[in-house]
């Protein structure tokens, strides 16, 4: 059963069309790779599937639901590894996992217990009081990754 799917998915901006016509298709615990040169479209595509830009034609499901629809219901079902790192770097390690489950509606104790768990999962237990200012890339990294599943995301993009 597919928990992705997109059927002649466009994104235009402007005259410069960024998306031509994507059929996709992903089933529930495949793993895929979008590969193509800079400028290709994959950072557009993965955007409109995640309800964060627009689509221009065409239709894009996760889990069922309708992106254009139901975009709220879907971003609580995705978690989302960022290209670029975009942590807050005056909040602590375990402060940045807890601001972030507000966006969800996780109850504060339970975000900071669903945070802590995450943070003990990668290896970053011993650094929760930390700013992110200090953390090497590699935590860094891995710290995106504890916050992208702090809501068990049934999706990780």
């Amino acid at each position: 059963m597919a928990i992705i799917e997109t059927n002649n998915i466009v994104k235009k901006f402007g005259e410069i069309t960024a998306v031509d016509g994507v059929d996709l298709q992903i089933d529930a615990g495949e793993c895929f790779g979008l590969l193509g040169p800079n400028g290709a479209g994959k950072t557009t595509l993965i955007k409109m599937i995640t309800a964060v830009a627009p689509i221009t034609s065409g239709q894009a499901r996760v889990a069922e639901l309708n992106v254009l629809q139901e975009p709220r219901r879907i971003k609580a079902l995705i978690g989302v590894v960022p290209q670029e790192e975009n942590l807050d770097p005056d909040f602590s390690v375990l402060k940045n996992l807890t601001v972030f489950a507000r966006y969800f509606d996780i109850p504060a104790k339970e975000a900071k217990r669903q945070a802590i768990a995450n943070l003990e999962i990668f290896e970053l237990a011993h650094r929760q009081n930390a700013k992110v200012s200090e953390l090497s890339g590699g935590m860094k990294r891995r710290l995106l990754i504890a916050r992208a599943l702090i809501n068990q995301p049934r999706i990780i993009v």
